[in-house]
């Protein structure tokens, strides 16, 4: 569950990825371009701030400022708390049962049970099911495997301003994709200080296609579930 303590720890280091590098050849290439993507964005994001020497851009400007703030708010949380991932999850799980009756919430437990994902709640409410449904889902191979590749995009974060930069770039990025797709979801997170972390799961979330359905069944609700179990 605390997928978040792995993620602090790779944030905060400056010599992992040089390390991963010297230790593993597989991957080597894969990351080589994740690491060269990464610096692209922050020399754009640095090419943005440049721009606030000019008149015309002070929109552009205050828009970076108020970005790299809630950046930093949001990784505060992180470092804090160290339950960032499965928070995140909550939060959305939590969303999309919401005003879903009790029976309505049985209906959804026996859908999964018949496709092998089981749900440990004390009482079927809301908040116990979905504490249920995001543990189910931390748990899968899914987020497991998601999360892994998104440490190593993250290591080594305060090695230089250019990739330091290059992070905040991709959450602001990512913060806007979701605000585009799901603007509830959104503004659940945005009101927690917590839409620029999202990009730390939202590879995950795109692999299950939860934005594109429309989950307005029970049965819509459930298939979301398990594709995010998988």
């Amino acid at each position: 569950m605390y997928y978040s303590d792995a993620i602090v720890s790779k944030m905060i280091s400056d010599d992992i990825l040089a390390k991963k590098l010297d230790n593993a050849l597989v991957g080597v290439k894969d990351q080589v371009f994740e690491q060269a993507a990464r610096i692209q964005d922050g020399t754009t994001r640095m090419a943005y701030y440049l721009s606030c020497f000019t008149d015309n851009y002070h929109d552009v400007c205050s828009k970076l400022k108020k970005e790299d703030v809630r950046f930093f708010e949001a990784f505060y949380h992180l470092v804090k708390y160290r339950r960032m991932i499965s928070e995140l999850i909550q939060i959305y799980i939590e969303l999309i049962l919401k005003n879903r009756i009790p029976q309505q919430l049985e209906h959804i437990k026996r859908l999964l049970m018949k496709v092998n994902v089981n749900i440990s709640s004390s009482s079927l409410t809301t908040q116990s099911f979905a504490l249920g449904v995001t543990s189910a889902i931390c748990l899968g191979s899914n987020v497991s495997d998601g999360i892994v590749r998104k440490m190593s995009k993250v290591s080594g974060l305060s090695v230089a301003a250019v990739n330091f930069y290059g992070y905040i770039q991709q959450a602001a990025e990512s913060a806007e994709r979701l605000q585009i797709m799901h603007p509830g979801y959104y503004q659940e997170l945005y009101v927690r200080k917590l839409e620029m972390m999202y990009f730390l799961v939202e590879p995950v979330f795109m692999k299950a296609h939860f934005f594109m359905a429309n989950l307005s069944s029970d049965d819509d609700i459930a298939n979301a579930i398990f594709r995010m179990t998988r």
